[in-house]
Formats: C-alpha cells, structure tokens, sequence
C-alpha cells in the first residue's frame, strides 16, 4: 500500500513538471513595444501626447503644465493643471498656455506672465541655506496676446543648484492672479 502511495505521488510529480513546461513552450505572446528613448527622462517617462505631467511620483527632470485660459464674464481666468508638480535640479518645467475662450484686451499687459518662484520651506527638517538662486532660468515668461484657439509654450530651465523645497510662482497678465506650486526634489 505504501508503495503505490508513492508511486502515484511521483507520477502526479512528473505530470505536473511536463505539463508546466509545455505551457512554458506553448506560450507565445506579442512582445512589449519598445519604449521611446527621447521620451524617457531620468528613468520616468514624459507622454509626448499629454500637455501635463507633474513628475510627483519620482521628482522628474521635465514636467508639464498645461494653463488654459477661458472667459468668465467679462474677464479671463486661468486654469492650471496639475496646480502642483515635482522638478529635479537641473530638470525643466514645459508650460502651455492654450486660449480657450477668452477675448484679450488690446493693453500693453501680457496675456500671462509667470512669475519666479518663490522659496516657501524645505522639504523637511534640513536647515535652509541662506542663499536661494533663482529657480527658472532661460526663459521668457511672457506670453503676449493669444488668438482664441491658440497655443504658445514656455520652457524654463530649473537651476542645477535649486535648493529642495516648496516653491509658488505666480500667474499674472489679462487673468486673475494665481499662485500655483512647484517643488524641487532630487
């Protein structure tokens, strides 16, 4: 009795072995699509479709910000999204801003200015150091008036020496004025 006990425990074994490697064998699948180089930054990817990413889950070398502008009754509002977002040192923020209804005023103002941004606090408990460079840099943060419709884009480089924190820039020009967030992580 002990025998054929083992005998059939050893026969499901091989079955189970056989049987598991020719499903092995047996499974062909469609290989996975080859990831675009140029859209990978620092090991995080950018979406080339999208017009926002906010590089929160990792600290991102490029996010995206998309800033739409629309009417609301007799003037413009901006909508900014994501309303916060995550840049590494030396990373870049691509700003968007899209018209999508709004009638702009003939003034000598910009439709949206984007403001440098200014230190709030560190990340956490590190002391801050006493000098804080600017943290936009090569940029022109100006947008002159936009046709309903339009878009322009705006990179501004992130310094290489930010210091990490949380950080608010404001929009200004024909809307009302915002203070979104930035933070600098490495």
């Amino acid at each position: 009795m002990r025998r054929d006990r083992f005998a059939t425990t050893l026969l499901l074994s091989v079955v189970a072995v056989f049987v598991g490697a020719t499903g092995c064998n047996g499974d062909r699948k469609t290989p996975a699509p080859a990831t675009n180089v140029a859209t990978m930054v620092s090991s995080h990817l950018v979406s080339p479709v999208t017009d926002t990413d906010s590089g929160c889950l990792h600290g991102a070398k490029l996010v995206k910000v998309l800033i739409d502008l629309k009417a609301s009754d007799d003037h413009c509002v901006a909508e900014v999204t994501p309303a916060s977002v995550c840049v590494a040192p030396g990373g870049a923020v691509r700003f968007k801003v899209l018209n999508s209804s709004c009638t702009q005023r003939e003034s000598g103002r910009p439709a949206v200015e984007i403001g440098q941004p200014k230190f709030k606090r560190p990340l956490g408990n590190e002391p801050v150091q006493p000098v804080i460079p600017p943290l936009f840099q090569n940029c022109v943060p100006k947008v002159d008036r936009i046709g309903k419709g339009g878009s322009q884009v705006v990179l501004c480089d992130v310094a290489a020496n930010a210091v990490e924190g949380f950080y608010k820039y404001g929009l200004t020009g024909q809307i009302d004025p915002l203070d979104p967030d930035v933070e600098v992580r490495r």
